[in-house]
């Protein structure tokens, strides 16, 4: 028989950034979008029959998540676990202690022993019983700096292919022969990595060939909020976040991925979620008269209802000022409005391409900012001594 998984990640309840304080209920409002995330999760597990959620990290934003937020968490697991629907869940990098011996946040649910739950906070296998057959799910959970040191190693990306894959090779150890099995991690790999142009930092990381190996039918990954597919065969996919978090992922599809894993083959889909929406209004308004009207009848002709909306403008000095005062009444069906104004001078230069010394860019930044221009000197002079005794000369 076929066992049903839904993999998700990246839930980040308690993120704060484009809401309202709700000084009623003393939360941010968008916990009221995470917590309808949460439910839309545990309906579509629910109405799909599946046997196990897999969360690969990242279920809180802070490692200190407030009653609130905790409540949201234990509401989603405990609808789960009413239907005898198996959660695991991996600790990524937002709730796993920076030092050894700490408690992460979700280490009082497992001291509960809610019935269905499984907490993965260090590398494990944990197997479940389902009517479909047996799982085996080896987790994990974000690897610390303190660990990579323990073994004698330094935070680099060889160091951390190395690491990762003994900790890959010790789970899958674990398994026995011809078993369902699926691997979750929170890292991130190096195609993903290269394919961003992204320097990891020091952060884990490591080759696709570490994770997608027997005997794991599945690999489910967490931390890059976008949804992609590192490998096919066996598939190693990132769920990507449930919800957008910033104006950086205005335009992905986010949702989770339901697997079906039968004694031979596996497939999986994708599902969305229910997403607020991100939009951003550009506009040149310098010289506009009337500067709301002409931001507004742009605006209008924008499907904005719940949205968070970020309205970047250029204007002169002297410009009739906009800011998010005279806007948002106007706007009174948006979630959340920022504005962005930028004073530009009508005589601005545009930046010539060209190559410059450290000293040639600071005085052209300078020459482009009336504040600084009166200690041009003054910042050229200090700038080339510390230039000087920096480089020895």
């Amino acid at each position: 028989m076929t066992i049903r998984i839904l993999h998700c990640a990246d839930l980040h309840i308690g993120d704060r950034r484009y809401g309202q304080f709700d000084a009623v209920r003393s939360v941010n409002t968008r916990l009221d979008d995470q917590r309808d995330n949460l439910a839309h999760l545990a309906e579509i597990a629910i109405e799909d029959g599946v046997h196990a959620v897999i969360i690969a990290g990242d279920i809180y934003h802070r490692k200190s998540p407030s009653p609130a937020e905790e409540d949201a968490f234990a509401e989603f697991i405990a609808r789960l676990a009413e239907r005898e629907i198996h959660t695991f869940a991996i600790a990524g990098n937002h709730e796993r202690p920076t030092a050894p011996g700490r408690a992460s946040p979700l280490t009082h649910i497992d001291t509960l022993r809610i019935p269905f739950f499984h907490l993965m906070d260090d590398a494990c296998v944990k197997s479940v019983e389902l009517s479909s057959g047996e799982l085996f799910v080896a987790g994990l959970p974000w690897p610390t700096r303190s660990e990579l040191k323990a073994e004698g190693l330094s935070p680099n990306p060889l160091a951390w292919d190395e690491f990762i894959s003994r900790k890959v090779e010790s789970l899958a150890g674990q398994i026995p022969e011809g078993a369902r099995a699926v691997l979750s991690a929170h890292i991130w790999t190096s195609t993903l990595a290269a394919g961003q142009g992204y320097d990891p930092h020091g952060e884990p990381i490591c080759r696709v060939e570490v994770l997608a190996r027997p005997p794991f039918s599945y690999v489910a990954l967490g931390h890059i909020h976008t949804h992609s597919v590192q490998c096919s065969s066996p598939p190693v996919v990132y769920s990507g976040s449930i919800d957008r978090t910033d104006f950086t992922e205005a335009d992905e599809e986010k949702g989770a991925v339901m697997v079906d894993i039968g004694g031979d083959s596996v497939s999986w889909r994708f599902v969305p979620t229910k997403a607020r929406k991100f939009v951003t209004i550009e506009m040149d308004l310098r010289g506009f008269p009337n500067p709301v009207e002409s931001l507004m009848a742009k605006a209008e002709a924008m499907e904005l209802d719940g949205a968070i909306v970020r309205i970047v403008v250029k204007q002169r000095k002297g410009d009739p000022p906009l800011d998010g005062r005279n806007i948002r009444p106007k706007l009174r069906d948006v979630f959340y409005l920022r504005v962005v104004r930028n004073v530009v001078s009508e005589d601005e230069k545009p930046l010539q391409l060209k190559a410059y010394t450290p000293l040639g860019a600071l005085e052209e930044f300078i020459d482009r900012s009336e504040e600084l221009l009166p200690y041009k000197e003054k910042l050229i002079e200090t700038a080339a001594k510390i230039a000087e005794e920096a480089t020895g000369g």
